[in-house]
């Protein structure tokens, strides 16, 4: 393994923490201007994502969910990147398609990054922004040498109008179960069945093994998130789905979850030539897809609603009544067909959330939503549609 680090941050904190990770990892010392990493870029654009980066973040690294646009619905989730890439090789993973550097980059400025959150938050002290680090990268995958999932939980304890949440396909959590979190973070993981995890979700936890790790957590007192995203159409998949759900209520307590969302395989149409090249024998494809409103390839609708209507009827048999279970970019119709109701736009759906939570769990001393606000406070996306 090499670390590369950015000149002026080899003794930094993080810099010092994956060198006592990685003992036997070789430093090499990168410039610090863009010609430079460039270079460094081309260099390692055939490596399997073994060698990490560490440099401090540039630009605006927290920014409102890319989502997409109408009629699809978007729930206003803000993302912070503090690292981007990942060790795992999921099949179906976006960021092949839209990231070009190879490397596992690790952001060095941490307090920075809050920050810069600190600032934009403290603009609305009356709306809950719930605020993930898994939009570039796992958020967990790389911390227990990063150190930064520590740094932000104990930050995002002392604000008043934010839940963290830290999702991932790992089971690293050992290192999160003494932090003090005041219950403002939410540690979720995205979960598909044992036989789409050992086919698509190369590296990744196994489910045992995520399960175990939802069971310290909870331990713990952190807020619980779970992800059916993507959902995979595949021979058998309604008795796998069915045994995952019944899986997860066994490890997970539903007083203890604050959200969990659906939404189904989708890809840009370029990305299809990537996946076949690098997992030339894989049968995630086979299905018949379309091109959908936002340009991604998606199972065609009536298919995706057989699907939700499974997995939202499982949650609910299994789960009970008390659950916020909302659809990761789906439009009113789906919503309709499937839950019986439809949100009337991304700020209402913003708002229920915030509702849901403030009365959940009253402990935490929420904003109390108002609807007539959130119609009202800022979700700039114009130019923020691209991932950087």
């Amino acid at each position: 393994m090499i670390l590369y680090v950015t000149e002026g941050w080899e003794k930094g904190e993080v810099a010092e923490a994956f060198r006592a990770a990685y003992p036997h990892a070789r430093l090499i010392r990168v410039p610090d201007n863009e010609a430079a990493r460039r270079e460094l870029y081309e260099k390692e654009a055939a490596t399997e994502k073994h060698n990490i980066f560490i440099t401090p973040a540039r630009g605006r690294q927290f920014r409102v969910c890319p989502g997409t646009a109408a009629p699809y619905l978007c729930c206003y989730y803000w993302t912070l990147h503090q690292s981007t890439n990942c060790p795992f090789d999921c099949s179906y993973c976006i960021l092949q398609y839209y990231l070009n550097n190879p490397l596992l980059t690790v952001f060095a400025n941490t307090g920075e990054l809050c920050e810069m959150v600190k600032t934009r938050i403290d603009r609305e002290p009356q709306r809950l922004f719930r605020i993930g680090t898994g939009e570039l990268a796992d958020s967990l995958a790389l911390d227990t040498a990063s150190g930064a999932g520590p740094q932000l939980i104990r930050f995002s304890a002392e604000q008043k109008n934010m839940l963290l949440e830290l999702k991932t396909k790992s089971d690293r959590i050992e290192h999160l179960l003494n932090v003090p979190h005041g219950g403002k973070t939410v540690i979720s993981w995205s979960l598909n069945p044992p036989e789409c995890i050992r086919n698509y979700e190369l590296r990744a936890a196994d489910l045992d093994s995520r399960m175990r790790a939802v069971d310290k957590v909870q331990d713990s007192a952190y807020l619980l998130g779970f992800h059916f995203d993507p959902l995979l159409i595949y021979p058998g998949w309604q008795r796998g789905y069915e045994d995952l759900v019944r899986e997860l209520f066994r490890h997970s307590r539903p007083e203890r979850i604050a959200w969990i969302s659906m939404g189904s395989l989708r890809f840009p149409p370029e990305m299809m030539k990537k996946i076949l090249h690098k997992f030339p024998s894989t049968n995630m494809l086979n299905g018949e897809m379309v091109r959908g409103a936002d340009r991604k390839m998606r199972y065609f609708k009536p298919q995706r609603i057989a699907l939700y209507r499974h997995i939202y009827r499982l949650l609910r048999h299994y789960g009970g009544e008390d659950l916020f279970i909302y659809f990761c970019m789906e439009d009113a119709e789906v919503w309709e067909q499937v839950m019986d109701f439809a949100p009337e736009s991304n700020e209402h759906l913003d708002f229920l959330f915030a509702e849901y939570l403030t009365k959940k769990f009253p402990q935490l001393h929420l904003p109390l939503a108002d609807p007539e606000k959130y119609r009202a406070f800022e979700s700039p996306r114009s130019g923020e549609q691209n991932i950087p």
